[in-house]
């Protein structure tokens, strides 16, 4: 799984940090072996810490060291190698197809994945997935992205076009990184949750 925003010093590291944390715990784990989730930024410059702000609100949302974490720019083998790419914004989306033509059925905005799988696990769409079985979670998930993949056209198209985006709150007032790093968290916490629904086969 890969998240990707423009800096990769805010939006995506506290996507790729809460992902790796909220699904685990959904599934009553500390962490899952077959769940690798990184990110990446479409303008980043290798080796830049974490935003202060961005790193702060990842601290006050229950991640124990975001500052490790070291921004990279978006290459083509990140976009390759990813069975998932979310994008904080569509431009990110964008971004990875270009790199990757093909990565074009696997890559959502980080709201479009969740609004597609809330619509999986409530039934509201219809779409056949296989539960979390011997196969392992990494075949899950494939299955998962086949879904979504199959029932993205089915789902409502919103009125505002960045209604898919997640706000960028890179140099602007410590509110704006309050906000987007709660929209986030939101977002993560409904994967998570549907992912384990999805999982159980309900």
């Amino acid at each position: 799984m890969l998240t990707v925003c423009s800096g990769n010093l805010c939006r995506s590291p506290q996507a790729e940090q809460l992902l790796r944390a909220r699904i685990p715990a959904a599934f009553g784990r500390t962490e899952i072996p077959a769940l690798e989730i990184s990110s990446a930024g479409t303008k980043a410059f290798d080796d830049d810490p974490m935003d202060r702000l961005a790193a702060t609100e990842a601290m006050r949302l229950g991640i124990a060291e975001p500052r490790a974490h070291r921004a990279r720019r978006l290459r083509e083998p990140h976009v390759a190698q990813a069975d998932l790419v979310l994008g904080m914004g569509r431009e990110h989306r964008a971004a990875a197809s270009s790199l990757v033509p093909s990565a074009v059925r696997r890559s959502f905005t980080l709201v479009e994945f969740a609004r597609i799988l809330e619509a999986l696990a409530n039934g509201s769409v219809a779409a056949s997935i296989a539960p979390l079985g011997a196969d392992g979670f990494a075949a899950f998930m494939r299955r998962v992205v086949e879904a979504a993949v199959t029932v993205r056209g089915l789902m409502p198209t919103p009125e505002a076009p960045d209604a898919l985006d997640v706000e960028d709150p890179y140099r602007l007032e410590p509110d704006v990184y309050r906000r987007s790093a709660d929209a986030v968290d939101a977002l993560v916490a409904s994967i998570a949750s549907d992912l384990r629904v999805l999982a159980d086969g309900r």
